[in-house]
């Protein structure tokens, strides 16, 4: 029967891995995670799934660029009934989206706007078949100290006690379905396939400073093909982008500081091949439909492996052979460090707050929220998980900038997954990788010698 319905609705006649498992899960009446890798069609979990319930389904998105393009792809598969409300649009788009609402199949909201009483009332009424937590291992990742909005979702789904809840994410940390319990009072039956992606390679490189980082960064990037290079500040992010622009190459910046319709055109030149580079903070890449990113680089280490599999993710997703490349620098140590715990919420914290003592004012508007729904008692033991959580993921990309194994056998080891079969090329630890060879075109106007000029003409 699902055959015979993704046949129907979308012109498929066979599921790729997993899809075919998650969806009869849900039709079941069945709560279910399904762990499926970036570029594996998560988005049809879903659609196919309202499809044949025929009833509406909201997607809690932590994105807008995620909402807006899923709701593009819905729209080029001809699907009308979608709507999608988020702080990007101006004051018509919302009110026809408002209005489209009660008679959208599809309906994408943040849990910032969802946990909005008047907001909420927009959709209360409604009849949903299916609530899907889109990216759910950001309940985990950002769910307490950085969105949470997103640890107080099960105030919204308690009250759709018919709606059957999916989640869905390429990545899940050992912990993600306690948090899910935990956060929503539910269980999840687990779908997972294989988190590995075969035709991605692992690779690092060690440094003295920046200056040397740069000075191989460059070069590199002629034949790196689309590439993102993330790094760990809207600083950094502005200074690099100007190395490699002055180097000869159309460069993107992406941080959150940007306009909508700033990071709307940044990621549109990238999609249409406009511009080959990136340089971003992790706000970009989640949910950007680009299948032929060729290479990742992480110009500073990412905090935890969860966020390291999901950045590199973003590469390859044509299947094609794709890299990824980290950078270290010793002062990358003391970066990191900061970034993860200057304003962590301690338990503490938590104390303080509890007896009226003084509480930083960003610490005391989380707690202020969390408070309507956890107690004292979880809140200090959320925080106190929450800090062992982020001590090691951050001493595990440490082990990794001098690892002398194998690099994707580490870091499918901290997912509990077992490779079986090793790629080759795999890893600089245990193949020889060869230079890519993606010629990235340069196009900033200056004096170039007439040997490369021949060369892009050429190709």
């Amino acid at each position: 029967m699902l055959h015979q319905e993704l046949d129907k609705w979308f012109g498929f006649t066979s599921f790729k891995p997993g899809q075919q498992e998650v969806i009869q899960s849900v039709i079941d009446g069945q709560n279910t995670l399904g762990i499926l890798p970036t570029g594996s069609g998560k988005s049809l979990c879903y659609q196919l799934t309202t499809y044949i319930k025929q009833k509406p389904t909201l997607i809690i998105s932590p994105l807008i660029s995620l909402m807006d393009d899923q709701v593009m792809q819905l729209k080029i598969q001809g699907e009308k009934n979608a709507a999608c409300i988020h702080s990007g649009l101006d004051e018509e788009e919302k009110r026809l989206n408002i209005q489209a609402l009660t008679s959208s199949r599809f309906i994408f909201l943040s849990p910032e706007f969802l946990l909005q009483p008047h907001n909420f009332n927009l959709i209360k009424s409604l009849n949903l078949g299916m609530i899907v937590l889109d990216e759910a291992h950001c309940l985990s990742e950002w769910g307490y100290d950085f969105r949470p909005h997103y640890a107080l979702i099960g105030s919204i789904i308690k009250l759709f006690p018919s709606a059957t809840i999916l989640a869905l994410t390429a990545t899940a940390p050992p912990y993600l379905t306690q948090d899910l319990f935990q956060m929503l009072q539910k269980e999840f039956k687990v779908i997972k396939t294989q988190m590995n992606r075969d035709n991605i390679r692992f690779s690092h490189k060690n440094f003295s400073d920046d200056d040397e980082k740069n000075a191989w960064l460059l070069p590199t990037l002629e034949t790196s093909g689309p590439t993102i290079i993330y790094v760990s500040s809207k600083k950094v992010c502005l200074s690099l982008a100007k190395q490699i622009y002055h180097y000869g190459f159309l460069t993107g910046i992406y941080h959150s500081d940007l306009s909508y319709q700033e990071r709307q055109t940044v990621q549109h030149q990238f999609i249409n091949n406009e511009i080959p580079i990136i340089v971003a903070t992790s706000a970009f890449g989640m949910g950007i439909n680009k299948k032929d990113i060729r290479t990742v680089i992480h110009y500073h280490l990412p905090s935890s492996p969860s966020n390291y599999i999901q950045e590199i993710g973003r590469a390859g997703r044509d299947g094609n052979p794709s890299q990824a490349i980290s950078m270290y620098q010793p002062d990358d140590q003391y970066l990191l460090e900061t970034l993860l715990f200057t304003d962590i919420i301690t338990a503490e914290d938590v104390n303080d707050f509890e007896l009226g003592g003084f509480v930083d004012p960003y610490k005391q508007e989380i707690l202020n929220l969390l408070s309507s729904y956890y107690s004292f008692s979880q809140l200090k033991s959320i925080f106190e998980k929450t800090y062992q959580r982020k001590y090691h993921g951050f001493i595990r990309m440490l082990g990794y900038k001098s690892l002398d194994q194998c690099r994707r056998a580490y870091m499918m080891e901290f997912f509990g997954e077992t490779l079986l079969n090793k790629p080759d090329p795999c890893c600089d630890n245990d193949s020889n990788i060869q230079p890519f060879n993606y010629f990235n075109r340069k196009k900033v106007k200056r004096k170039i010698e007439y040997q490369e000029k021949l060369k892009n003409l050429f190709k």
